[in-house]
């Protein structure tokens, strides 16, 4: 939360490893994730590798975001470097917790994330789309 305005639509970078209810951006040693508040559209942003160690700090912003009850729910993970199946099964328990109004799209575009995706065949349960602006078209 933002302490000058008592709004947590801002990102607040906070000190590797740190984690609080109401944090927006955490950073580790192989990656950041990043909650960002848009009216009724949350986004949270990946960057780095998606694996074993990044995975369960992407569940709690999930879940976070969950809590906000977005009608869209957005995974943007156009700067993740690498996706492991730890990742992949944060994507689809995101997913099957949906509870409507709330939808939840994935942006991939680079072969690194959509490869795997393709692979384990997700990209049939998941909403994928190539650029943020296209996922909030939906």
């Amino acid at each position: 939360m933002d302490a000058g305005t008592g709004d947590d639509s801002d990102t607040v970078a906070k000190e590797p490893g740190a984690t609080e209810p109401g944090e927006t951006e955490i950073a580790t040693e192989t990656g950041t994730i990043a909650l960002e508040r848009q009216d009724d559209r949350v986004v949270v942003r990946v960057t780095g590798a998606l694996d074993l160690a990044l995975a369960p700090r992407l569940q709690q912003f999930v879940d976070r975001a969950a809590r906000l009850h977005p009608a869209l729910l957005v995974l943007d993970l156009t700067e993740v470097d690498f996706l492991a199946s730890a990742g992949m099964a944060v994507l689809v328990k995101a997913n099957r917790n949906q509870v409507a109004p709330t939808q939840m799209r994935v942006v991939a575009a680079d072969r690194v994330v959509l490869r795997p995706l393709q692979m384990t065949r997700l990209t049939d349960e998941l909403a994928v789309y190539p650029t943020l602006a296209e996922a909030f078209a939906g």
